[in-house]
C-alpha cells in the first residue's frame, strides 16, 4: 500500500515537474498581439480607402524602368547579399529540425603497435568498427522550440528579404526620375543662357547706337555669367546621379547613358486602402513580428534549458586484429546508455540568461510597436505631403503662362525704353523661378506617390512575376 502511494506521489511529482517545464508564458503583452489599427485616415481620402492596388511601377508612366529593374535584381551586391542571408537562414531550419532525430554514425579504425620488454618486442594489429546511435528525448519541448525558433527566424529573413527588394526597387524609381528632373533644368538653365546671351548681344548693338546705359550691359552680363555657371553646376549634378544609378543597378564602372527624360504628371490620388490593410501588407511590420515571435520562442529554450537533459546512446561493434577479419561472424559487442544531465550549481548564469531573454523580448516588442506607429504617421504624412502638393502645382501651372508673358512684354519695353532694365530681371526672374518651380513639383508629386506606395507597403510581385528568379544568379 505504502509504495503504490510512493509510486503515485512520484507520478504526480514528474507530472508535475514535466508541466512547469513545458508551460512557458509568452512575455508579450496581450494588447500587442491584438494591435487594433485606426479604422480611417485622419486625411480625408474616403476615395482612396479602397482596396489597394499593387501595379504602382506602371503607374509611374515609364516602361525605361523595368530593364532597370531587372538588371538592379540580378547585379546589385547588396541585394545579391540578402539573397545569400536568406538562404543561410533556410539552411538554419534544416539545421535546427535535424536535432529532433536520432544522430547514427560509423567509425573504422586500424592500429599496429609495438610493446618492448627487457626480454622481447611484440607487434599487435587491431580494427575496430562501431556503430553508435545517439539521440536526445525532447522531454521538455526544448529541441521543439529551437526549431521553432529557426522558422521564425527564417520568415522574418524572408519578409525582410521583400522588403529590401521593395526598397531597391524603390530608390531605383527615385533616383531616375531625379536623374530626368535634373536633365529638365539643365535643359533650363542652357535654354536661359542662350536667351540671357541673345539679350546682351541685343543690348550691346542698343548701347553702341547710344539707346541705352553701360550699367545695363554690365548687368546683363553678370547675368549670362552666373547662368553659366548655374549650367556647369547642373551638368554636375547630372554626372552624380547618373552615378548613383550605375551602383543601383550594379555596374558602377559602366560608362552607359541614361534617357531619363521623362517627367509624367501625376497629380491623382493614391488609392491606400484601410490602416489595417496596410499593416497587413508590410512586408517590414511581418518580419518585425516574426521577430518578435522569435525572441519569445528563445525565452523559452532559455526557460527550458534550466531543467534535466534525458538521452540515449546506442553502440554496435567489432574487434579483430585486421580489417578483414571484422564482421566475419563473430559475435557483435553492443552497449546501450540512458543518461540523464541537470544543472545544479552554475551561480545564476541560467536564471540571468532566462531573465535575459525576457528583457529582450520586451525590447522587440516594444520596438514592434514604434514601427507600427510610425507606418501608420508615415502614410498620414505622405498624404497630407500630397494634398499640398497638387494644389501647389495647380497654383503655379496657372501662373506660368502669365510670368512667361510679362517676361516677353517686359523686355520689348525695355528695348522701346518704356521700362528699366530692372523691371526686366525681375520678370524674368519670375519667369524662371515658376518653370524651375514646376519641373520640381513635378518630380516632387512622383516622388510622393513613390513614397506612398512605400508606406503602405507597395506589394513588388509585379515585378518579381515579370522577372521570376531575379533574386537568384
Amino acid at each position: 500500500m505504502k509504495l503504490a502511494s510512493s509510486r503515485r506521489l512520484f507520478s504526480t511529482l514528474a507530472c508535475s515537474v514535466i508541466a512547469v517545464g513545458c508551460s512557458v508564458p509568452s512575455a508579450i503583452n496581450k494588447t500587442t498581439s491584438e494591435f487594433k489599427a485606426p479604422s480611417n485616415w485622419q486625411t480625408l481620402v474616403t476615395k482612396q480607402q479602397m482596396p489597394i492596388v499593387n501595379n504602382w511601377v506602371s503607374s509611374l508612366q515609364e516602361q525605361a524602368l523595368y530593364p532597370l529593374i531587372e538588371r538592379a535584381l540580378h547585379h546589385n551586391q547588396q541585394y545579391q547579399s540578402n539573397y545569400y542571408a536568406l538562404m543561410l537562414a533556410e539552411q538554419q531550419v534544416t539545421i535546427s529540425g535535424a536535432t529532433l532525430l536520432p544522430e547514427l554514425s560509423v567509425s573504422a579504425e586500424q592500429s599496429r603497435r609495438k610493446s618492448v620488454t627487457s626480454t622481447n618486442e611484440t607487434i599487435s594489429n587491431s580494427a575496430d568498427i562501431n556503430l553508435q546511435l545517439s539521440y536526445e528525448i525532447d522531454l521538455w519541448g526544448k529541441l521543439s522550440e529551437q526549431q521553432r525558433l529557426a522558422n521564425l527566424q527564417y520568415a522574418s529573413a524572408k519578409a525582410q528579404f521583400e522588403q529590401q527588394r521593395l526598397a531597391l526597387i524603390t530608390d531605383l524609381t527615385r533616383t531616375w526620375f531625379n536623374l530626368a528632373e535634373a536633365k529638365k533644368l539643365l535643359t533650363l538653365y542652357k535654354e536661359r543662357a542662350q536667351n540671357l546671351s541673345d539679350n546682351l548681344e541685343m543690348m550691346q548693338r542698343s548701347y553702341r547706337l547710344g539707346l541705352n546705359k553701360a550699367l545695363d550691359v554690365y548687368l546683363a552680363q553678370n547675368d549670362v555669367s552666373n547662368e553659366l555657371a548655374r549650367v556647369a553646376q547642373q551638368r554636375h549634378q547630372v554626372k552624380e546621379i547618373e552615378r548613383q544609378l550605375h551602383l543601383l543597378i550594379g555596374a558602377p564602372e559602366s560608362k552607359e547613358q541614361f534617357n531619363a527624360i521623362n517627367l509624367p504628371i501625376l497629380i491623382d490620388d493614391v488609392t491606400v486602402g484601410t490602416p489595417s490593410q496596410m499593416l497587413a501588407q508590410r512586408a517590414d511590420i511581418k518580419s518585425s513580428w516574426y521577430d518578435l515571435l522569435a525572441a519569445d520562442a528563445n525565452l523559452a529554450i532559455a526557460h527550458k534549458a534550466r531543467f534535466p537533459r534525458l538521452t540515449l546512446r546506442a553502440n554496435v561493434g567489432d574487434n579483430a586484429d585486421e580489417l578483414s577479419n571484422l564482421l566475419t561472424g563473430n559475435p557483435l559487442a553492443w552497449s546501450l546508455i540512458g543518461g540523464i544531465t541537470a544543472p545544479i550549481f552554475n551561480a545564476g548564469r541560467l536564471a540571468a540568461e532566462e531573465e535575459k531573454t525576457r528583457l529582450t523580448v520586451k525590447q522587440k516588442e516594444q520596438l514592434y510597436l514604434q514601427k507600427l506607429h510610425q507606418s501608420l504617421t508615415d502614410v498620414e504624412s505622405a498624404l497630407s505631403e500630397r494634398v499640398s502638393l497638387q494644389e501647389s502645382y495647380g497654383q503655379y501651372n496657372k501662373s506660368l503662362e502669365n510670368a512667361l508673358a510679362a517676361q516677353k512684354l517686359a523686355f520689348e519695353q525695355y528695348i522701346k525704353g518704356l521700362v528699366t532694365y530692372s523691371t526686366v530681371l525681375e520678370a524674368q526672374r519670375r519667369a524662371f523661378g515658376t518653370q524651375t518651380q514646376l519641373i520640381q513639383l513635378t518630380n516632387q508629386l512622383i516622388q510622393n506617390k513613390i513614397t506612398l506606395h512605400a508606406a503602405i507597403g507597395g506589394n513588388t510581385n509585379e515585378v518579381a512575376d515579370r522577372f521570376y528568379g531575379a533574386q537568384s544568379n
